[in-house]
């Protein structure tokens, strides 16, 4: 009988997200997991796991990690802390961001999104702009502010983008973030009153 691995699921799981947020999820094999637990290959192959749920692992693992920026207070305004988490997490996790908009996981990537769009709606339950105003456009609202948020985001990661890249620090984003929500925000709240008195 071969003797029991020292390594467990969870830690082959950590190496593997570790790998993919420092190098990409293109350079996660068994070879580049086995090298960053200082191992060889066979606690991979033996931990009862193929490569593919492997990936899904991390890619669940990025969601997570995408969640703590978002629900990380900076402006004390939930709805804007969610845009600024978005914007900080793609500039300060390039690879984990193109892990949870990659097309080869699209499936996980789908439920963890719409995952991520129901849990952004529980945090604004209270919020007082949403007062009144019906679900589905709550959820129209989340995703324009998911679409300027992505935009802003991508840019960062973007060289022709030269501009937004000289925003280095988080103050610096989260300021240009909430500058750039203030120019639309009154449009945002006539839409919102339209529908109140609906």
């Amino acid at each position: 009988m071969p003797p029991k691995s020292k390594y467990t699921l969870h830690d082959i799981v950590d190496a593997a997200f570790n790998v993919a947020r420092r190098e990409g999820m293109e350079k996660l094999t068994a070879r580049t997991i086995a090298a960053e637990l200082n191992a060889s290959t066979m606690p991979i192959y033996s931990c009862g796991k193929s490569m593919a749920e492997i990936e899904i692992e991390v890619v669940k693992k990025a969601w997570e990690t995408l969640r703590g920026y978002q629900e990380k207070p900076r402006s004390h305004d939930t709805y804007l802390d969610l845009g600024v988490g978005y914007v900080l997490f793609a500039k300060s996790e390039r690879h984990l961001f193109r892990c949870v908009h990659n097309d080869k996981y699209r499936e996980i990537n789908t439920l963890l999104g719409d995952e991520n769009l129901q849990r952004s709606l529980d945090l604004l339950a209270d919020y007082p702009l949403f007062a009144g105003v019906p679900q589905g456009i709550k959820e129209k609202i989340l995703i324009q502010g998911w679409i300027y948020s992505h935009g802003l985001a991508d840019l960062m990661l973007n060289s022709l983008a030269e501009r937004v890249q000289e925003l280095k620090t988080e103050k610096q984003i989260t300021d240009y973030f909430l500058e750039a929500n203030l120019m639309s925000w009154e449009g945002l709240k006539s839409i919102v009153e339209q529908y109140r008195t609906s």
